[in-house]
């Protein structure tokens, strides 16, 4: 997956009408790559500025998943988003266990439907230290949950540079994060 760049960060937050075709032309072949509908984009023209700039943007740098993915998918799948890092995960009797760079951490699970947030909170506390997956809010409110994972420091500087609008774009994973 590809990391975003402070364009494409630009872009997620001020981008107008103009900015997204250039951003469109300008990513064309990862959105080509990704298996992108152009009639998908197309139909997103209809909707307001500030979701199509948000979907076009999770196009490339968010990861989707839905409330029935496999808990082992999920530790994959967001693995994908953090660069020069080593993932890997097993399910076990007791859940899943993620290896991080060389360093074994537990999640446990209940085994019900429950997981699929304890797995994305778990896996944001094993990657704390540097990175932290947050949820496009747009997507909160179905059942397939649309996220991105940036370092520490790029998080805090887009709240400081956009202290407003980062609340409205994105929510933070809390311990009470579930599908609704």
């Amino acid at each position: 997956m590809m990391k975003p760049t402070n364009d494409d960060i630009k872009f997620l937050f001020e981008g107008n009408e103009t900015d997204i075709d250039k951003f469109v032309n300008t990513h064309k072949q990862q959105l080509d790559d990704s298996g992108i509908d152009y009639n998908e984009l197309e139909d997103l023209k209809n909707e307001d500025l500030d979701y199509q700039r948000q979907q076009i943007f999770a196009f490339l740098y968010a990861v989707a998943i839905d409330w029935r993915e496999y808990d082992d998918e999920i530790v994959r799948l967001l693995a994908g988003m953090i660069h020069d890092e080593q993932v890997e995960a097993s399910g076990n009797d007791e859940g899943i266990l993620v290896k991080y760079n060389g360093v074994e951490h537990q999640i446990k699970l209940s085994f019900s439907p429950a997981d699929r947030y304890n797995t994305i909170r778990g896996f944001n506390k094993i990657i704390k230290d540097k990175y932290e997956a947050r949820i496009l809010s747009e997507s909160f409110y179905s059942d397939t949950h649309t996220l991105l994972i940036l370092p520490n420091e790029t998080w805090k500087a887009l709240e400081q540079q956009y202290p407003t609008q980062i609340n409205e774009v994105f929510m933070v994973i809390t311990e009470t994060t579930d599908f609704p």
